[in-house]
């Protein structure tokens, strides 16, 4: 250690030491003959007024395999706050990490995953890109009306709430463009009719290929369990194969589920964790 991390002075001294309660190691500790302030090795580091860092990768790969937080806090015989405070870390110490370049993005996919806000009366979009490589490029979150017999009684029940699929669709976009090197040849999406003047906006270059019905793809309910839906092509087979993963790996996105999200931002930092995760580790 070299420089005072208050007030950058290089006229230091050591002073003593102390016990890392967890592992029983030594920590330099020193003193800054400038403005008289202690300090020691850890001071800067991400791990700093942590006491129990050893649980940070535990729990990063726990919530990322289906795990509710209860359960975690129950496994690893900790406070439930403790797994909570571990997500927000996780996710802070992500943002500090520069965005990652995707080079190989030829062939795009992107379309919309829905979950819900506490209660099935607040449902929001996800909008998702995947390449054809099984990576995830982009996300985003927004909040949505609901539909069908639900909308009246949401309405009634908390009022009006904003539609932010557009906001939500647009903010993708920007992620996309900012991380991604080039126009891809292909997008491949929906027949929302949103995405055709984002994918012009922002990608002039690229080839859209809209997907007009799912009556095309012939997934018909007596369909599901024979040998005849293994043979239907699925033009957006990567991006509902991360999707269904998405539901299977994040617990709070599991349909029939009593683990629901009770904060956007949070659920925003569990998805963008288990993006990492993704393609660091799975892809």
């Amino acid at each position: 250690m070299q420089n005072c991390p208050h007030c950058a002075s290089n006229t230091i001294q050591k002073k003593n030491f102390y016990i890392i309660k967890h592992s029983q190691s030594k920590i330099r500790r020193y003193l800054c003959l400038s403005c008289k302030r202690s300090f020691s090795s850890k001071t800067k580091s991400p791990l700093y007024k942590q006491t129990k860092p050893f649980l940070n990768p535990i729990i990063f790969k726990l919530l990322m395999s289906g795990n509710t937080q209860r359960r975690i806090a129950k496994l690893l015989h900790c406070s439930k706050n403790t797994v909570a405070r571990k997500l927000l870390w996780l996710a802070q110490y992500s943002e500090t990490i520069a965005p990652q370049k995707f080079l190989d993005t030829q062939h795009l996919q992107i379309d919309e995953l829905e979950t819900i806000e506490h209660t099935k009366l607040k449902p929001v979009t996800i909008p998702i890109c995947v390449n054809d490589k099984f990576k995830i490029l982009g996300l985003s979150i927004g909040k949505i009306k609901a539909k069908g017999h639900l909308s009246e009684i949401a309405l009634k029940k908390y009022g009006p709430r904003a539609d932010e699929r557009e906001i939500a669709i647009a903010q993708l976009f920007i992620n996309l463009r900012r991380n991604i090197t080039g126009d891809p040849q292909t997008i491949t999406t929906d027949a929302h009719p949103l995405y055709p003047k984002f994918i012009q906006k922002y990608f002039p270059k690229s080839q859209h290929i809209p997907i007009v019905s799912r009556d095309r793809l012939k997934k018909k309910r007596e369909l599901v369990y024979t040998n005849e839906r293994k043979k239907i092509f699925d033009p957006l087979f990567a991006l509902n194969q991360r999707c269904a993963m998405l539901r299977s790996d994040v617990r709070r996105l599991t349909r029939r589920s009593w683990c629901t999200t009770k904060k956007l931002e949070n659920l925003e930092r569990h998805l963008n964790l288990y993006m990492i995760y993704n393609n660091e580790f799975l892809t």
